[in-house]
Parts: C-alpha cells; structure tokens; sequence
C-alpha cells in the first residue's frame, strides 16, 4: 500500500541504510518461506493468499530499494497491481463478513480482477496509469482499515489483521506526505505491516481453521461421554490416551459432524446429528424423526438454532435456550433432557463456541428419543412370572446339560476358516434336544445368580477347543470367541483367563471376549479398568452386535476394541436391498477407521457374503459359512488348512469361491 515511494535511500544515510535493507529484504523471504510451507503442509487458502501477498510486496520493495535490476514503469504498475488484488483475496479468507457475505465477497472478487487487469492493460497498452493504480492502493488500504475496524469486535481474524493494516496505510502515508531524512522509515513500516497482517493466516483465527473443527471434537465427547458428561477427567482420557489415533482423518476437517462416516452410524441408530455455523447448517436424516417434524418440514432445515424451538413443548423453551444455547456462559459443552411438542422426551448433548459479542459461532447437537428402559417392565412383573428355568440351572451345569456348539467365522477373501465363536446350548433327556434357547440360558443363569459360572464355562470350553485345533491343523493363526456381559465379568476373571490361556498354550488375542452392544456401560471408568486387565491377560475384545442398540454406541471411541460383529439384522437384506448394502458399508468403515476387524453376523446367502465382502467386512458367519455344532462333530469336521472352507464339508459350495 506504499504509493509513493521511489529510489532507495540517500548517501548520507549509505551504511545504515544498506543493514536496514538487508533486514527488510530478510524479513520478506523469511516470512514468504514460512507461509509457502503452512500453505503446502496446511492445505489453507488463507496462507495461500497471503504468501502471494507477501511475494508481491517483496518484489516492490527490492525494487524500490534498488536490489534488484531496475523494472521499467510499466512493470512496476503491474506490480502494484497484483500485489492490491493479492491482498483484497487475502482479506476475503480472514475476515469473516467478507467469507460468508456472499455480495461483499463478490465485489471484493471484483475488485481484485479489476486491479489486476489494469496493470495488466497498462504493461501491454499504452498510456499511463500509474496515477491511477495509486489512487487504487490508496483505496485497497482505506478498505482494509475500515473492513477491519468495523468486524473487530466479532471476528477475531479481522482484530490481527487491524494493526498491520494501519501500519501499511501509515507507511504509505509517511512515504507521500513526509519521509523527512531517513528515507527507509516508509519501507520498514510497510515490510512490517504486510508481514504483520499476514500472521492471520498462521493462526486459528481464520474462518474455516481449526478453531471451528474444535467445537465439532467437543461435541462429539460430549455425546460419547453419555451419562457422564460431567466426568472431565474420564473424557480427558478417552481424548488424550484411548483415543489417540482415532480421530476422523485430516481431510475430512472441513466437513461439518454430520456430514461425517459416523454421523451416517448415528443416524442409522436412531442418533440425530445437527452442526450449525453461521451461513452453514446440515443435519442428518434421522433430525425430522427424532422431533417429530413433517416429513419436508421446512423448519427442520434449522437455519438459525432458535428454530429448534418450533419442535419443543412449551414450557421447556426457556430450558433449551438456558442450557443448549447459553450465549451468557460461552464456550462449553451441554447436556440436557427436553419435552418435545408430540408428548416425547429427547436428549440434546453437544457442544457450543460463542463469539466475544455472545453471538454463536458454532453449534453441534447430538440428539436422541429417550424410550422406557426395558428393565422398567421387568421390574413390575408379578414374582409368579418369575423363571421356571433360574431353579434348575445349577444342576443342569453340574450334571453336564450345558453343553457347547462351535460355529465358524469364515474370512470372506479367502472362503478358508478363520475362527470359531463359543455357543453355549443346554441339552436333556435321553435324545439331547435343548431345553431352552441361547437367549433363556444366559436369562436363567443371571437370574440364578451363575452368570459368572456361565462365562467360565465358556472360557474353558473356548480355551480347550482352539488348543485341540491348533494341534490338529497346526495352525497357529485361529481364534475362538466367546460371549459374556459386563455383570458376569470381574478382576477374577481376568486372572483365570490368564491361567487357562497359560494351561492350554495359546497366544496373545487368540481368545475373543465379546461384549454385546446394548448392554450399557453405566461406569466407564471401572468397564476400562476391566478391559485393560482382560487385555493384559491375553485377550482380544469384539464389540458385538453392533447396530442393535444405540446407548453404548459412544464405547467405540471409549474402548479398545479388537473386532466390531454387524448385527444380522442389517446383515440380513445385503445382496437384495440397497439401502442395507449401504448401512453395512458405512459401519464396516467406521470399524477400519477405528483399527477394528470387521465380522458380518447372520450370513445366511451367497449374495449376503458377496455384498458383506463389497462393502469391506473381512470375516463372515452365518448358516451360509457352516452351522454351529457340538464339539464332537465341529471336531471330526474341522477344515483343512491347506484347503478351503468349502472342501471340508463344513460350508457350501461356493464359500472356496470367495476370492
């Protein structure tokens, strides 16, 4: 913006000067090379457009100071040119107005060519518009001052920008109206000036930086913090430590949450994602059920965040906007239950950031219906419906009537078996036919108080079976796995996990525990404690289930899961619905995001195993991949290695095809 400075600076000042030009020319390349690699590195349009800011300001400046071979006035003018075009797009990616006013930032766009193309013109026409691209830097810099004073108080991009816009406008000034002796003041403070507006683009003040993608990171702990919310040291760790490494990928920063793999999960799951900024709002499929709103409701397009409140009772109006919006608290996360206006009740978890001036900046909502806990019901059953089968389990265990079926778990690339899963089955009588099923067994020992037996049983029976596989085939790679919750699970049993894997032989992760889905962890802190001392034990752990149940969908990120197991429900329409293909997809991405193996339960058809493999499942189970069997004839079936899985007899046909 210095328009009118010329020469270099007068003999009697020869010694300084010449270090006072070296300072300024360093500072130039220094800053030029600073933001050529956060530009590269960073990917960021800001620094983009300041480094050609810079580069353009540097070229004037060595030229004005006689450091570089002399260009002729035309070329000077282009200069002059290129560098207002440079710094108008610089200052329509750092301030705000400017980036999310369409018109303004159209005009500006406008400008920029207009300055441009007159340099351009000028080099290559004749005449003389030197008087007339002064009088556009002067303008540039009046803009720039104006723009930025008037947006200070909002945007914290345009309060850097201010001060090195004055101090250029000032150099050009001193340069025009009173340079006085030394004539290298001018060129210092427009150096320092350009390069001081150019810091903007480092930070996270830039609209679009990182300073946004925060917000979206606190809102999705928020939601995964679950009942615990107000735990901040539990949602430091799964921040810091567990969730280290698992964090979306870089170039999806700029999407907003609910435009993310794991919001398409959520929605899935019944979890609706709403992520608003100002100019910029998108939500998830599943918002307009979860509220309750019309189908192509207009006001569930949500464009400003008291909308919301067309969609709640009245009475908890006020609520939402004391706890989700709280302009007056400022940046922090929120967590709050709220009546909607068809009768339901919905959770808003999330975060908000909040401009100085207590307007919001951002504002990403996770929201879910909350429906009566199942044990509700179980609770106020009449003691006559208690069940029949809690009173016989301890001796139908002693007497050996609880029995285990092994069923393989198939790797999907190659059709060879890659594992087993434990299936406990109690069996009677003189014919052995199974007096309940799976689901009434687990039911009847809990109620029996033995789930802790129940699950040792399955730890043995898993445990002795995979080391008689492994001598039998001489594989070392199998994995059997085994089910058990939370409430059959304790210190001690970590301990004899450990012993039974030293008993038998068996490597580290070559024994599965599977944790269903829908049992909600209540106490996340002593759910890790027990997984860490699992693991240390030997064992791998499978999230399984996943997609029938929502409420511990935040264990994902909060655990350290081995292998995610696609529930059969959505399992069930791959190969013939597309809507399926595309749900299973989606989970199967999110687990490889998450470093996990996924398995595909309740493959019942080759077409099932085809489009569980399309959609990125690595492992398969299901009646189509070989039935569960005692142990007896799981033994006398057993695969052989060095053929595949549907040789043996074990499996269809076509499972060797799967390649």
């Amino acid at each position: 913006m210095l328009v009118a400075v010329s020469g270099g600076p007068t003999a009697g000042f020869a010694g300084m000067a010449g270090l006072g030009e070296g300072a300024i020319a360093g500072a130039f390349v220094v800053g030029a090379a600073f933001l050529a690699g956060y530009a590269v590195f960073r990917r960021s349009a800001a620094a983009a457009c300041a480094l050609a800011m810079v580069v353009f300001a540097g070229a004037l400046e060595f030229a004005w100071l006689g450091l570089s071979p002399a260009a002729p006035p035309a070329a000077m003018v282009l200069l002059q040119g290129l560098f207002a075009a440079a710094a108008i797009l610089f200052l329509s990616t750092t301030v705000r107005a400017a980036r999310d006013n369409a018109l303004l930032g159209g005009l500006m766009f406008a400008g920029a060519l207009v300055l441009a193309g007159l340099g351009i013109i000028n080099l290559v026409g004749r005449g003389d518009a030197s008087g007339l691209m002064r009088f556009g830097l002067a303008g540039v810099g009046v803009f720039a001052v104006a723009l930025a004073v008037s947006q200070a108080l909002r945007d914290p991009g345009a309060r850097l920008v201010l001060p090195g816009a004055i101090v250029a406008l000032g150099a050009a000034a001193l340069a025009a109206f009173g340079p006085g002796a030394n004539t290298l003041a001018p060129h210092a403070l427009f150096a320092f000036g350009v390069l001081a507006a150019s810091i903007v683009a480092l930070t996270d003040g830039a609209p679009g930086g990182r300073a946004r993608n925060v917000v979206a990171e606190t809102g999705l702990r928020a939601f995964e913090a679950a009942d615990s919310i107000d735990d901040r040291r539990q949602e430091a760790a799964a921040t810091s430590g567990e969730g280290e490494g698992r964090s979306q990928p870089r170039d999806e920063e700029d999407l907003l949450l609910s435009q993310t793999r794991l919001a398409q999960v959520l929605d899935y799951a019944g979890v609706a994602v709403w992520d608003w900024m100002p100019g910029r709002t998108h939500h998830s499929r599943a918002l307009e059920a979860v509220l309750g709103a019309k189908n192509g409701d207009a006001a569930a397009n949500l464009g400003d965040p008291e909308a919301i409140v067309g969609f709640l009772h009245p009475d908890d109006a006020a609520l939402y906007r004391r706890t989700v919006l709280a302009r007056e608290e400022g940046d922090g996360a929120f967590d709050a239950v709220l009546r909607l206006k068809n009768g339901r009740r919905a959770r808003f978890r999330g975060a908000r950031a909040v401009e100085p001036s207590g307007e919001i900046e951002r504002l990403v909502v996770f929201i879910e219906q909350i429906e009566e806990p199942p044990a509700t019901a179980a609770e106020k059953r009449p003691a006559k419906d208690a069940d029949p089968l809690a009173a016989s389990f301890s001796d139908a265990l002693a007497k050996g009537e609880i029995q285990a079926d092994f069923q393989p778990i198939v790797d999907l690339e190659s059709g060879r078996v890659a594992g087993f899963e434990t299936l406990a089955r109690w069996r009677g009588g003189e014919d052995g036919a199974e007096k309940a099923a799976p689901e009434a067994l687990v039911r009847a020992a809990n109620a029996a108080g033995r789930g802790g037996a129940l699950a040792r049983f399955a730890l043995r029976e898993a445990a002795a079976y995979l080391a008689e596989q492994k001598r039998a085939l001489g594989r070392d790679d199998l994995f059997v796995a085994f089910n058990a919750s939370l409430a059959q699970l304790d210190d001690a049993f970590a301990e004899e996990l450990r012993a039974v894997m030293a008993e038998h032989g068996l490597a580290p992760k070559s024994l599965v525990l599977e944790l269903t889905e829908t049992e909600a962890i209540s106490d996340k802190a002593a759910a890790t404690r027990l997984f860490k001392a699992l693991k240390e034990a030997g064992a791998a752990l499978a999230f399984d289930d996943f997609g029938a149940g929502f409420s511990s969908l935040s264990n994902l990120r909060a655990f350290a899961f081995d292998y995610l197991k696609i529930d059969k429900s959505f399992v069930a329409g791959l190969g013939a619905d597309g809507g399926a293909d595309k749900i299973v997809r989606a989970m199967a991405g999110l687990g490889r995001d998450l470093g996990m193996t996924v398995i595909a339960e309740g493959v019942e058809t080759k077409e099932a195993a085809d489009a569980a493999r399309a959609a990125g499942c690595a492992l398969g189970q299901g009646f189509a991949l070989g039935e569960p069997a005692p142990k007896a004839r799981a033994e006398n079936a057993a695969p052989d290695p060095k053929r595949p899985a549907a040789e043996t007899g074990r499996s269809p046909a076509w499972a060797g095809d799967l390649r």
